[in-house]
């Protein structure tokens, strides 16, 4: 059970143990799979020919996330989103997210929300989630830990699961269990699911209020925490102004801590000066990856 009122916000590092590409893989999964599918095969008649059109212009502009790549041309949008939930829904496959593969520091989780290895701690757990991922694994995981724990079915296990204030702030490939998590999925369907995720600049400031309910929600949940966690998070500018919560007074007294792998000793200082203004200090920072961060930094519990 997890006593301390805890946020985790999540970024595209933190599924990367259960097999999903960050923004360039994403990028270079694209790359490798063009196609030259038939009349039928994409949404509003898209041929072969105009898909691979747009995935070799992507190819060859130089970003490093589609999303970056889809503010340059915004009229090609819906076709983005659609190549994006396309290729994130084929990592959707269960048996990605158990042994003989890694379930990373999702297994922690799961342990540390029982009480004395008891689902009623789901309900008394201080946890609320916070993730710009589309990807629905860690509802997966742990509906689905859930029901071999204590033999549940999938509505008594999704009970317990909605316990847990999870946020997509950006979206998500259709909600779960409701939208099934598999690679199998008609055209149409990913079609509409892939429609309802929001890319950054999707994402409209407004003069008076919060951009989106989402951010709001996030933003509520913020202010009753004691210790913020993020976990993979790339603190672009505009996510971490948006949630309308950073600022030295709000952080006082609030632990705070981030995962920084695979940043050198420069970006590490750009990162500390574009967020200082926010609160943030060197010391929240460390080089951990997300599935030994809890070891080697804090625990949950």
């Amino acid at each position: 059970m997890i006593e301390i009122p805890t946020v985790l916000i999540l970024g595209a590092g933190s599924s990367i143990h259960v097999g999903y590409p960050l923004g360039s893989d994403l990028i270079n999964n694209l790359c490798k799979n063009r196609s030259t599918g038939k009349k039928g095969e994409y949404p509003n008649d898209w041929s072969g020919e105009e898909v691979d059109a747009f995935i070799t212009r992507l190819s060859r502009a130089g970003y490093g996330s589609i999303d970056t790549f889809l503010e340059t041309v915004p009229e090609q949008s819906e076709m983005g989103k659609f190549l994006l939930a396309n290729e994130i829904k084929r990592h959707e496959y269960l048996d990605s997210l158990f042994p003989p593969n890694s379930s990373g520091w999702y297994r922690y989780l799961f342990n540390c929300l029982l009480d004395n290895n008891h689902p009623s701690g789901f309900a008394s757990s201080n946890l609320s989630i916070i993730t710009f991922n589309y990807d629905r694994s860690i509802e997966a995981f742990l509906h689905q830990s859930l029901m071999a724990r204590f033999s549940m079915s999938s509505d008594e296990a999704n009970d317990f699961l909605l316990m847990i204030p999870i946020v997509h702030v950006h979206g998500l490939l259709g909600p779960y269990p409701e939208v099934p998590y598999s690679p199998i999925c008609d055209t149409e369907t990913l079609h509409t699911i892939s429609q309802e995720i929001k890319i950054i600049h999707e994402v409209k400031d407004q003069k008076e209020g919060f951009c989106s309910v989402e951010f709001e929600q996030a933003h509520n949940l913020l202010g009753e925490a004691e210790r913020i966690i993020f976990l993979g998070f790339g603190f672009h500018q505009d996510n971490v102004r948006r949630f309308q919560f950073f600022s030295p007074e709000n952080l006082d007294g609030c632990e705070v801590f981030a995962t920084t792998r695979g940043m050198g000793p420069v970006d590490l200082v750009s990162l500390h000066e574009r967020l200082e203004p926010y609160g943030f200090v060197k010391e929240m920072f460390n080089g951990n990856s997300c599935s030994n961060f809890f070891s080697h930094v804090t625990a949950l519990s």
